[in-house]
C-alpha cells in the first residue's frame, strides 16, 4: 500500500508544481473577470461528474473486489458495464453543457461580448469533459488493479501537457477563447493515453460488450446510485461556491476565494493519495470477511490520516498568509481568512478519510451516509446564501464549513461505530486521540516562533519555515502520534518500497 501512496504523492506533487506555475499566470494573464469565468465554468464541470450516476467509484470498487477474489469473467463483465455507461454519459453531458452554454450568460448577467464568450467558454469546455469521461472511467480501471503507478503517469503526463498549452497561449496573447478549445485536444490526448495504460496492465482484459451481464448491471447500478446520492452531497460542498458569489456577489470575486479553495484543493488531493489504496485494503479485508483485522488496519489507517491532516492544515494555518502574499501577490491576501475557516472544517474531515471508505468498501451502512451527505451539500447551499449578504466571502466559506463539521463529528461517527461494533472510547484513543496531541503541541509551538519571521516574507524564508516545521512535525509523530506497531509497520512497508525499485536492503 506504501507503493501506491508514494506513487499518487509524487503525481500530486507534480501536478501542485504545475498549478503553482500555472495558477498566478492565468490569473495574471486573464486578468480578473476572465479569469473569474474560466474558474466559474471550472466549478460547473466538476459538477458533471454527477452524471456518470457514481458509476467511476462504483467501478473502482468492484474492480478491486474481484481482482482480490481472482473472478477474471467478473472483471470483464464489470469493465464492460463501466465503459457502457462512459459512452453514455459522454453524449448526455455534451447535450447538457450545449443547452448551458445559450442560458447560463444571462443567468449571471453577462452582456455584450462577455455574454458570447461565457456561452463559447462553457459549451468548448464542456466539450472537453465529456470526452474526458471515458477516460476517467479507464483510470478508475487502473486504480482498482492497484496500478496507481500507471494512472499517475498518465495523469502527469495530461498535465503538463495541459500546463505547457494553456502558457504558450497566454504567451502568444490568446485569451478564454483560446484556451478553452485547447482543452478539447487535451481531453483526446488523456482518453488516448489511459486506454494504452489499462493494456498493458491487464492485457487479459476482454474489451467485448458480450460481457455484459443483466445481474452485474443491476448490482452495480444499484451500488452506484448511493454513491451519485454521495457524490452528488460532496459536489454541493465543493462546488457551489463560485456559482454563489458569481450571483450573490460578483464574478470578480471568485478569484481571492478560488485562491483559498485552490490550496484547500491540494489539501484535498494529498489525502486523496492515501484514500485510494485504503479503500482497496478495506474491500479486500471486508471480502475476506476477516473483521479483527479489518478493525485494526481501519484504526491504523485513521491514526496515519489524521497525522496527515492535522499536518498539512497545520501547515496552511501557520503559513498561509505568506504563502498566498508571495504566490498571488499581497492584494489577495483577503483570501487568508477564507483560507483558515475551511482548513479547521477540512482537517476534521479529511483525518477521517478512512470512515467513508470503510461505510463504502463494507456496504452495509453507505446508504444511510450518501443521504446524510446530500443534506450536509444542501444545508452548505442554503447557508453559503444566507451568509453571503452578511458577511461576504468569509460567509460563503463558513456556509461549507459548519455543516461540514457537523457531519463529520457527529453523523459520519455514528455510522461507523455501528459497522464496526467499536465504542466511542475505542474509536477517539485508537483512531484519534494520538494525532490530535501532536497537532495540539505542533501548533502551538510553532506559532510561537512564526511570529518571528511574520515581518520578514520571502520566498527563502518560507521555505526554512517549512523546511524546520515538517522536522518538528515528523519527532513530534515518531515520539508521540505513532505507537511502537506503528512504527514497525512504517519499517516494513519502507523496506518493501524499497525492495521493489530494486534499493539495496539497508533498511
Amino acid at each position: 500500500m506504501l507503493k501506491n501512496i508514494f506513487s499518487n504523492w509524487l503525481g500530486l506533487v507534480v501536478m501542485g508544481l504545475i498549478s503553482v506555475v500555472l495558477t498566478p499566470a492565468m490569473v495574471h494573464g486573464l486578468g480578473p473577470l476572465y479569469y473569474g469565468m474560466w474558474a466559474l465554468v471550472g466549478s460547473l464541470v466538476d459538477y458533471s461528474g454527477m452524471l456518470d450516476m457514481g458509476m467511476r467509484a462504483t467501478l473502482f470498487r468492484y474492480v478491486a473486489f474481484f481482482r482480490g477474489a481472482n473472478q477474471r469473467d467478473s472483471l470483464n463483465q464489470t469493465f464492460a458495464t463501466g465503459m457502457l455507461i462512459a459512452g453514455g454519459t459522454m453524449i448526455v453531458t455534451f447535450l447538457v453543457f450545449l443547452g448551458l452554454g445559450f442560458v447560463l450568460p444571462s443567468f449571471f448577467k453577462f452582456s455584450g461580448p462577455d455574454k458570447a464568450t461565457f456561452s463559447f467558454v462553457t459549451i468548448l469546455m464542456g466539450t472537453a469533459v465529456a470526452l474526458a469521461f471515458p477516460g476517467q472511467f479507464l483510470s478508475a480501471y487502473l486504480r482498482g488493479m492497484e496500478r496507481f503507478d500507471l494512472y499517475n503517469v498518465g495523469m502527469i503526463v495530461h498535465g503538463i501537457a495541459r500546463a505547457i498549452t494553456l502558457l504558450v497561449l497566454l504567451k502568444l496573447g490568446y485569451g478564454v477563447r483560446a484556451l478553452s478549445a485547447s482543452t478539447v485536444g487535451l481531453a483526446v490526448l488523456f482518453l488516448a493515453v489511459h486506454f494504452l495504460m489499462v493494456k498493458w496492465a491487464d492485457p487479459e482484459l476482454s474489451l467485448s460488450f458480450g460481457n455484459l451481464s443483466w445481474h452485474r448491471t443491476k448490482e452495480m447500478c444499484n451500488f452506484g446510485f448511493y454513491s451519485l446520492v454521495n457524490n452528488s452531497g460532496e459536489t454541493l460542498r465543493y462546488y457551489t461556491d463560485s456559482f454563489v458569489i458569481g450571483r450573490m456577489l460578483s464574478v470578480a470575486l471568485v478569484t481571492p476565494f478560488s485562491v483559498a479553495t485552490r490550496l484547500t484543493e491540494y489539501f484535498k488531493m494529498l489525502v486523496g493519495g492515501i484514500s485510494g489504496p485504503i479503500m482497496v485494503r478495506l474491500s479486500g479485508l471486508s471480502g475476506q470477511g476477516d473483521d479483527r483485522e479489518l478493525k485494526e488496519e481501519f484504526l491504523r489507517s485513521t491514526r496515519f490520516s489524521m497525522l496527515l491532516g492535522g499536518f498539512v492544515g497545520g501547515m496552511f494555518i501557520l503559513d498561509g498568509k505568506m504563502l498566498i502574499s508571495l504566490w498571488m501577490g499581497p492584494e489577495l491576501l483577503g483570501s487568508y481568512p477564507i483560507l483558515l475557516a475551511l482548513t479547521v472544517a477540512y482537517i476534521i474531515t479529511w483525518g477521517q478519510i478512512p470512515s467513508p471508505m470503510l461505510l463504502f468498501a463494507r456496504a452495509k451502512h453507505h446508504r444511510a451516509i450518501s443521504w446524510w451527505t446530500l443534506g450536509e451539500g444542501i444545508a452548505n447551499l442554503i447557508l453559503s446564501i444566507l451568509w453571503a449578504t452578511k458577511l461576504g466571502l468569509l460567509g460563503v466559506a463558513l456556509g461549507t464549513a459548519v455543516p461540514l463539521a457537523v457531519s463529520k463529528l457527529l453523523i459520519q461517527p455514528y455510522y461507523v461505530l455501528k459497522d464496526l461494533g467499536l465504542s466511542a472510547d475505542a474509536y477517539f484513543m485508537g483512531g484519534l486521540s494520538r494525532a490530535l496531541v501532536v497537532a495540539a503541541v505542533f501548533l502551538s509551538v510553532s506559532w510561537y516562533l512564526v511570529q518571528n519571521y511574520a515581518s520578514n516574507a520571502s520566498f527563502l524564508t518560507l521555505l526554512v519555515m517549512c523546511f524546520w516545521q515538517t522536522g518538528f512535525f515528523m519527532l513530534l509523530s515518531l515520539t508521540l502520534g505513532l505507537a511502537k506497531d506503528d512504527r514497525t509497520a512504517v519499517r516494513v512497508a519502507a523496506k518493501e518500497l524499497a525492495m521493489s525499485f530494486g534499493a539495496a536492503r539497508r533498511l
